[in-house]
């Protein structure tokens, strides 16, 4: 079995709501993500997935969340932007912009504050 995997980071506030309730302040954190693809086959080239289009995807799903407030952010109208609903928008983010890529992807990690992530791993 091979692994891939990037990181990237991002800066965004966000606050955990039930019922349209706010559950705690608005406050901000310095996210990090790491995408992992894994396989049993590497492609014509040696490869599992290429960094530079993996990289590309995880930095491009960031940078539409930099300095946001994610409550305010439509991708999460629906859900309180916890660690584990932004995990599991990267991951669908991933997904959809690597393509047939994507099938390769098997989690994703949010980082929302040292020591305290959230993983979205596929089912």
């Amino acid at each position: 079995m091979y692994e891939v995997s990037c990181e990237t980071g991002f800066s965004a506030t966000h606050r955990l709501v039930q019922d349209g309730r706010p559950l705690e302040p608005l406050h901000g954190h310095d996210w990090r993500v790491e995408a992992v693809a894994a396989g049993q086959e590497l492609d014509a080239a040696g490869l599992l997935v290429d960094f530079v289009t993996l990289k590309r995807a995880l930095d491009e799903t960031a940078a539409a969340l930099h300095h946001s407030d994610l409550n305010a952010r439509p991708e999460f109208a629906r859900a309180s932007p916890s660690a584990e609903v932004v995990a599991r928008h990267f991951f669908d983010e991933i997904v959809r912009r690597l393509g047939t890529s994507g099938r390769a992807l098997v989690r994703v990690r949010v980082q929302e504050a040292p020591g305290c992530s959230a993983t979205y791993v596929k089912s």
